[in-house]
């Protein structure tokens, strides 16, 4: 949803409002001083889109192994080629969601908003008309974290990246097994606060899988509001409960 975000600063009176971007509020700076003296994190990009934050977090963390997930075609054509220069970064063309299999997917009119769920008849007043207009509902494969953990034998989850538009649940559902056996220890999502999805979770609502799942909230970054001053969007940072 960043790419939206940057597109719209300018347009239809809206304007992004940023906690003070010191050390201490920088989410990309906390999560690397969070993992301090990790060797060779895992990192799971779900929702990588062109993989912009993928090479974000090569740049903060170069012995990384990186494991890209982007359900839309178009998308993952373009992540492959952005990322076909790192044998570090993994590229997977499925997504990660409740359960293993074809799922309905809406491609829209801008990819970045592209989501398992539907556009809720607000979205253009939370953000811009046109913006999630559905151009076509596709046949897109996903799998559970705990499916690809297992086949792939990953033994832990450093960082897990999510902007899954509105679709958060579903991917937390799916790494039930993963986060009992504690083996994701940080997690970094976009949460979106005002309506834009049907499904889309009330805020209260999308922290509860976090928390349910022994997770803590450590801080939030980068609020974007709209010009009403209404805050429609957060990134959030959870950590592990500790005890």
């Amino acid at each position: 949803m960043e790419r939206i975000i940057q597109k719209l600063v300018h347009m239809c009176g809206y304007h992004i409002s940023r906690l003070p971007q010191g050390p201490k509020n920088n989410a990309f700076t906390a999560m690397q001083r969070l993992l301090a003296g990790t060797e060779n994190p895992i990192i799971f990009d779900v929702g990588a889109h062109s993989g912009y934050v993928s090479k974000t977090f090569r740049d903060l963390f170069p012995t990384a192994e990186i494991y890209a997930f982007e359900p839309f075609e178009e998308s993952f054509e373009i992540l492959k080629e952005n990322s076909a220069s790192d044998p570090g970064i993994h590229v997977f063309n499925f997504g990660l969601s409740d359960r293993d299999g074809p799922q309905a997917f809406h491609s829209n009119l801008d990819s970045g908003t592209n989501s398992l769920l539907s556009t809720h008849e607000s979205g253009a007043q939370t953000w811009r008309a046109g913006l999630f207009d559905t151009q076509k509902i596709i046949q897109a494969q996903f799998k559970t974290i705990d499916s690809v953990v297992a086949e792939m034998d990953i033994q832990k989850i450093d960082i897990l990246k999510l902007d899954v538009q509105g679709a958060e649940h579903r991917v937390i559902t799916g790494a039930a097994d993963a986060c009992k056996r504690g083996m994701i220890r940080l997690i970094y999502s976009e949460i979106i606060t005002q309506p834009t999805y049907n499904d889309q979770k009330r805020f209260d609502e999308a922290l509860a899988p976090f928390y349910n799942n022994s997770f803590d909230l450590y801080n939030m970054y980068n609020l974007n509001t709209t010009s009403e001053g209404r805050l429609r969007q957060i990134d959030a940072i959870f950590t592990k409960t500790v005890g």
